[in-house]
């Protein structure tokens, strides 16, 4: 039996606003899905995409107060 390659952009997305008041993109998962699986790796997937995103575009090395 062949598996269905799910990707994050065919999960649907929901925004919410986040305690802190920031506004959150979340992959929405249906626990009753025939695909779970496939489900919960896409939307990991698209989550550990959008840390290492919002890593690269902070500045490596911030100047350290103490040195100045």
């Amino acid at each position: 039996m062949s598996r269905r390659k799910v990707r994050p952009s065919d999960l649907p997305t929901k925004t919410v606003r986040a305690p802190d008041g920031k506004i959150v993109r979340l992959k929405v998962v249906k626990a009753d899905s025939k695909t779970l699986g496939e489900d919960l790796l896409a939307a990991f997937r698209s989550n550990v995409r959008g840390i290492r995103e919002g890593r690269r575009r902070k500045p490596q090395h911030a100047p350290d107060a103490a040195q100045s």
